[in-house]
């Protein structure tokens, strides 16, 4: 049996050919041709239209109907390829503020428990000298060390401000006219620091993509003296009340953790997030 996609492309020829006769079957092709752009790659997409195209050159005398044709799947491939990368975007998105939620409980939770072991077995030893109590103590700051790698501090996959560009790429996909800024000397920031700079960066710029109707957008990062200092700003209005989602909260909980700053604006001739976060 054919792979689906070779029996989509089969089924996107068989239309073409037979619209000769009844041209409004044309339209039907579009349908397994989206499906190709939407589910199998733009590669495919593109096989797909350029067999559309040559079964009506080499069916037809004129060159009207191929023309109309290739305009026609030209823009039902970019409808489907926007459509993929935009779902793709919001749901890496999604999935990494549920990470960051998960992660938050259990570093409040679990932690704030494990600190309270570590302070009691530290005044017992203190007051006993009992050497088990000391070893309690220890155990409970590994513990503690373990979770902030784990959460937060050596997630081998975390990403810095030098993976921008897929931030970028992705909201171009998108549909958003977005555009980076750099201000400064870049500098090395620490690895939490910038881990926190991208999901800061990240979570703005998805904030556009729900909310700012395809406005231009402008990032900024700024490498001042003593401070990082990032910018997300689009020229989409929008009522007054937008400034209380999940990914602003987010943003809030990590500025806060570097005793950072942040301002955001809202209004009907744009927003902008903006963040503060000192080098040490």
């Amino acid at each position: 049996m054919l792979p689906l996609r070779w029996n989509a492309i089969g089924v996107l020829v068989a239309i073409t050919v037979a619209s000769v006769m009844l041209p409004f079957l044309a339209l039907l092709a579009l349908v397994p041709l989206y499906w190709l752009a939407a589910d199998r790659g733009l590669r495919w997409a593109v096989a797909g239209a350029a067999l559309m195209v040559a079964a009506q050159l080499v069916s037809l005398n004129h060159w009207l109907e191929p023309v109309s044709t290739a305009v026609l799947a030209a823009a039902t491939v970019t409808a489907a390829r926007f459509t993929t990368m935009r779902r793709e975007l919001l749901a890496s998105n999604a999935a990494a503020e549920e990470r960051l939620r998960i992660a938050r409980e259990l570093h409040d939770a679990v932690g704030h428990d494990v600190t309270l072991m570590v302070v009691q077995a530290e005044a017992l030893a203190a007051v006993t000298g009992d050497e088990r109590a000391d070893a309690i103590a220890a155990q409970g700051r590994r513990t503690m060390a373990e979770l902030h790698r784990v959460l937060r501090d050596d997630d081998p996959e975390r990403k810095g401000l030098d993976a921008l560009e897929e931030i970028l790429d992705g909201a171009r996909g998108a549909g958003i006219p977005i555009t980076l800024a750099i201000e400064g000397t870049p500098r090395t920031l620490a690895k939490g620091l910038d881990a926190s700079a991208y999901r800061i960066v990240q979570e703005a710029v998805t904030n556009v993509i729900r909310h700012a109707n395809g406005a231009p957008t402008t990032v900024t990062i700024d490498y001042g003296q003593e401070q990082l200092g990032l910018r997300v700003a689009d020229a989409g209005g929008r009522s007054i009340g937008m400034s209380h989602g999940h990914g602003l909260i987010g943003i809030s909980e990590r500025v806060s953790a570097f005793g950072g700053s942040l301002v955001v604006k809202e209004g009907q001739e744009g927003f902008v997030v903006s963040a503060e976060l000192p080098y040490t």
